[in-house]
């Protein structure tokens, strides 16, 4: 059977759904962030920079569990399970309601820190190499392949190349909107987007950030933020003030 294609105008909209995060120290000495969303009628989901943000993932120190617990309030949802039975008994877990253009219903998830940690190194891993995620998202497997790597493909899809999609008629047309309310599906939706404008990734010239981000011009551009390049130009005027005051005798 053939597949019907049509051209269509993408948007990216990423959300922040308000989201109180406190930290849990188990037996072993880890912690866990426990999310709590405000449980009202009507919520205000404000849209967020998913690009800053993902810098700011990106950046965070292991072992900061200050600095995570403000990324995750940023943020606000970082991972959320649908569950058709989600109820009001889940207490401030409950993540149910109607976000932008999109309704969930389910739960936030808590968020292990030791598995931020892993998760951020497999980011900036992945990020160096897209060419790498397009061959695993290519064609899924044909009916003869065997059911493990059918399902393997499969959950690979649903983890990191899901989006939520709908589509907006205005005047003169019709256009997609992808529209995320967690992190990782900011996460995902970003790293899509920059492979759909088939950018080169490079690491940011910025010696204490070093994050891999896409460059989608030719105009040599070595810093992943606008950001960081002023960072560098501040720390070099300084360098050459210093210097000239030595050299002046000041």
């Amino acid at each position: 059977m053939s597949r019907n294609r049509a051209q269509l105008a993408v948007e990216f909209v990423f959300r922040h759904i308000p989201t109180e995060w406190s930290l849990d120290k188990d037996a072993q000495g880890g912690f866990t962030a426990l999310p709590a969303v405000p449980q009202v009628r009507s919520i205000k989901v404000p849209e967020i920079d998913g690009w800053r943000l993902r810098r700011r993932f990106l950046r965070l120190k292991p072992g900061d569990s200050k600095a995570a617990l403000q990324f995750l309030s940023e943020i606000g949802v970082w991972r959320a399970e649908v569950d058709s039975r989600a109820s009001l008994e889940m207490g401030n877990k409950l993540l149910s309601g109607a976000f932008g253009g999109r309704t969930f219903n389910g739960w936030a998830a808590p968020v292990k820190l030791d598995e931020l940690w892993r998760q951020q190194i497999w980011w900036l891993k992945t990020l160096l190499d897209p060419r790498a995620l397009k061959r695993r998202f290519g064609l899924p497997p044909g009916e003869s392949a065997k059911s493990v790597e059918k399902l393997s493909f499969g959950l690979q899809t649903r983890i990191m190349n899901e989006v939520p999609m709908h589509i907006e008629w205005r005047r003169g047309g019709a256009g997609g909107v992808v529209e995320t309310i967690t992190g990782w599906e900011m996460m995902v939706a970003t790293t899509h987007m920059g492979m759909l404008h088939d950018a080169h990734f490079r690491t940011c010239a910025r010696p204490d950030c070093r994050i891999p981000f896409p460059r989608l011009s030719d105009h040599g551009q070595i810093y992943c933020s606008m950001e960081c390049a002023h960072v560098i130009a501040q720390r070099e005027l300084r360098k050459r003030k210093k210097s000239e005051k030595r050299r002046f005798g000041g």
